[in-house]
């Protein structure tokens, strides 16, 4: 087992008494630095109240964003809007609707355009600038070998060029090709993070707003580039897109919903259905908040094979919180590939995820290549395969706290509750409830033959099929860490001799959240009883339950909820 002694809790109890810190190697700082900065607004003012014509309403919303004022909101009463074309919200505006399920977006058959709706919509990249002074993970100044004339509230990205032979590895070329997306120069710098600037010291240096997240190598030819035409302070609000008309091919690199160049933006309280192929894409996203939402299904114009992504981070986005929001009927719930660092992942409830290979583990969280680091997948509640693959290179530094993740039994395809695949190195999973009682057998497969082993953890094969012990990746393993998670192989927890036992509620989030539902707090982990919520009442005394098949959000369940 990787990462020193492990032993289960009735064969070792730990007698630390300080709470556990994750290796600073291993994190950033989470806390205070992800999402909009100081939360989401809420905005009162109403500069026009829009009502459903009954025809074709993408003109009236347009004109209203258009002219709407800073600090104020764009409103849409109940009904259903048509919609022909992509609808963009300016900055430092809101487009509100009367609710999830009252208001309703839908795209009409003659949908143009790569999206529904879009917060931000394209950004570009300027002049680039060698960085030489900065480059030590944590850093708040970097100095650049020339004047960058980049301003106060500029968002900039910072990267580097990729060494496959460095430790940890990374690179763009995985199972599947070159990611060429994956990153600047056709994906050749696939390992960087956004950043907004708020000092201007001198004409060659600048302050972030947020850290540095890496020891960048000036072998590597780092650099810093201004990205332009950002949105920002801008949200979406409380209404239902129905994308299941107008889900069309055209839409295949955008999505139903896009945050395409945004920075400390926010989609609040939104029902996004139907996709060609994305349901909803962040892109050259910073410090963005996605909160309360439900994405699932595809369209019906969409093809009957092929991926379904439910919410992708693709490429470059640093400092975005995707929380407490409803993610099925996706073939992959939320995905990171290209230059994706800094990220929080929490409290979602992922689950009837479907395969386009019969009876397959899909996957509600995955690492797709690209180099994706520094994210943090919090209290999530998921069904499926927690995985890490090598389709489009590499991938490290990702942590997995207080989730709650387990397998379909019928499901007889990569049985295994994470898998973390080739290349994917220096992963942590922390107090995590892993798997089902007489379900998964065996605790961990590595460098052997596989045949249906029904496993809590798979590391270092190639691909997603069951593989051979040919070519596995021993990097894997050696350099996982894995403390105090729950699994249902060896029923108890297993430790590691080194750590404290002790942990903490959250590793973002300062105490319980403003928005937490009646749900313990918090809500999963190995050191909780139950360990996770799993039946309750509601207010008229119905029994309620976190079982597979539900589509009931982990922390907003049904109104009265009591766990018992």
């Amino acid at each position: 087992m990787a990462l020193a002694i492990m032993v289960s809790l009735t064969g070792f109890a730990s007698v630390a008494e300080a709470t556990y810190s994750l290796p600073a190697s291993r994190s950033v700082k989470w806390e205070g630095n992800v999402g909009v900065k100081g939360d989401i607004p809420s905005r009162t003012t109403i500069y026009k109240t829009l009502s459903p014509s009954g025809g074709d309403d993408t003109s009236a919303i347009k004109t209203a964003i258009s002219g709407c004022p800073s600090g104020q909101v764009v409103k849409l009463s109940s009904g259903a809007f048509s919609v022909s074309s992509p609808i963009t919200v300016k900055s430092g505006i809101t487009l509100r609707g009367s609710g999830m399920g009252k208001t309703i977006l839908k795209g009409t058959s003659a949908m143009t355009g790569a999206y529904v709706v879009g917060v931000g919509a394209a950004y570009s990249f300027g002049t680039s600038f060698s960085i030489t002074g900065g480059l030590t993970k944590g850093s708040t100044t970097i100095t650049t070998s020339s004047p960058h004339g980049w301003s106060v509230g500029d968002t900039i990205h910072i990267d580097q060029l990729n060494d496959s032979a460095n430790d940890p590895p990374v690179s763009n070329v995985g199972t599947s090709g070159t990611c060429t997306w994956c990153g600047r120069a056709s994906g050749k710098r696939s390992l960087g993070q956004m950043a907004k600037i708020v000092a201007v010291p001198t004409s060659t240096t600048a302050t972030l707003e947020i850290p540095t997240y890496w020891n960048y190598n000036a072998g590597l030819s780092p650099q810093g580039v201004k990205v332009s035409g950002m949105t920002t302070n801008a949200g979406i609000e409380d209404f239902t897109i129905d994308n299941m008309l107008s889900g069309k091919s055209s839409q295949t690199n955008a999505g139903t919903v896009v945050m395409k160049g945004a920075s400390n933006c926010w989609v609040l309280n939104i029902d996004v259905s139907g996709a060609y192929q994305t349901l909803f894409m962040m892109s050259a996203a910073y410090r963005n908040t996605v909160r309360g939402c439900k994405i699932h299904d595809r369209s019906s114009l969409s093809p009957t094979t092929g991926p379904l992504y439910a919410l992708w981070l693709n490429p470059y986005g640093s400092a975005n919180l995707i929380e407490n929001n409803q993610v099925y009927h996706a073939t992959t719930g939320i995905t990171s590939n290209g230059a994706v660092s800094g990220n929080v992942i929490s409290y979602n409830y992922i689950n009837e995820m479907q395969s386009t290979v019969a009876n397959w583990q899909p996957a509600p969280i995955k690492n797709h290549g690209g180099h994706p680091m520094m994210n943090l997948m919090e209290g999530n509640y998921s069904d499926g395969r927690l995985s890490a693959d090598n389709v489009w290179g590499t991938s490290s530094h990702n942590t997995f706290f207080r989730n709650r993740n387990f397998i379909t039994p019928s499901k007889t395809g990569a049985p295994w509750s994470s898998d973390i695949q080739s290349n994917a190195h220096y992963f942590s999973f922390i107090n995590n409830v892993f798997g089902t009682s007489g379900v998964e057998k065996v605790y961990e497969l590595n460098n052997v033959t596989l045949s249906g082993q029904k496993a809590i953890y798979r590391f270092g094969y190639s691909s997603d099929g069951d593989g051979s012990a040919s070519g596995n990746d021993a990097r894997v393993i050696s350099t996982v860490l894995l403390h105090g998670n729950w699994d249902s192989a060896t029923n108890g927890v297993v430790w590691n001799r080194s750590d404290d036992n002790v942990f903490p509620a959250s590793l973002y989030l300062a105490s319980r959240p403003s928005w937490w539902g009646m749900v313990q707090w918090p809500a999963i982990g190995s050191d909780l009883t139950p360990m996770y919520p799993s039946v309750g009442k509601v207010g008229d005394g119905t029994p309620w339950s976190m079982k597979p098949g539900d589509i009931n959000t982990l922390l907003s369940p049904p109104t009265g909820l009591k766990i018992q």
